[in-house]
C-alpha cells in the first residue's frame, strides 16, 4: 500500500482529551507533528458518547494545518471500539491507535472494522492507517508479529505505565 502519509515525520505527538472540546480546537498553535486525540483512557466512561461527538466535528470542522490526525481509540475488551472506529473513519482521522495490542490478530480485527467503515462512509479503501499500542508484557512478546501484521500499520508505541502494571511493579521514585 502506497500512503502519502504512512512515512511522515513523527518527532513530537500532544495528547488531547476528545471529553473536552476546549482542548483539541487550536493544538496545531504549537506546531507539533501529531495530535493524539484521546477517546480512552482520558474520557470518563459515561463520557464516552460526548467524547465521540466532540471528535467527529473536530476532524470535520477544524484545519489542523497539516498536524497528522491520530485516534486513540478504546481497548479490544471494552464494548466502545467499534464505535469509536467508525466515528474516526467518518471523520477523516489519518491514523488509529489501537489500545492495548496484544496479537497480529488485534490489528487484525481493528482493520477488517476499519475496511468496512472504509466503505460505509464513502473513504478510500486503505486511506486510515493504524499504530498499535503495545501496554502488556504479551504485546512486547508478540512485537514482531504485530509489526508485520498490516501494510497499514504506520508503528508501535510502548506504554510504561500500563506495561509497568502488567509486571506489577513499581516506577521508581513515583510511588506509582
Amino acid at each position: 500500500m502506497s500512503h502519502p502519509n504512512k512515512k511522515r515525520l513523527r518527532r513530537s505527538m500532544m495528547f488531547l482529551n476528545c471529553q473536552k472540546p476546549g482542548l483539541i480546537k487550536d493544538p496545531y498553535i504549537y506546531k507539533p507533528d501529531s495530535i493524539m486525540l484521546d477517546l480512552e483512557d482520558a474520557v470518563a466512561e459515561n463520557q464516552k458518547d460526548a467524547a465521540r461527538y466532540s471528535l467527529y466535528h473536530a476532524l470535520q470542522e477544524i484545519d489542523y494545518r497539516g498536524v497528522e490526525r491520530v485516534v486513540r481509540i478504546n481497548g479490544l475488551d471494552t464494548p466502545h471500539w467499534k464505535e469509536d472506529i467508525r466515528v474516526c473513519v467518518a471523520g477523516g482521522a489519518d491514523t488509529i491507535r489501537i489500545a492495548k495490542t496484544e496479537t497480529a490478530q488485534d490489528v487484525h480485527t481493528v482493520e477488517e472494522h476499519v475496511l468496512a467503515a472504509e466503505r460505509e462512509f464513502g473513504r478510500p479503501e486503505g486511506s486510515t492507517l493504524l499504530m498499535a499500542a503495545l501496554e502488556s508484557c504479551k504485546g512486547v512478546l508478540n512485537a514482531l508479529e504485530v509489526c508485520k501484521s498490516s501494510d497499514r500499520l504506520i508503528g508501535i508505541a510502548l506504554s510504561g505505565g500500563d506495561y509497568t502494571k502488567d509486571l506489577q511493579t513499581v516506577i521508581t521514585g513515583t510511588g506509582v
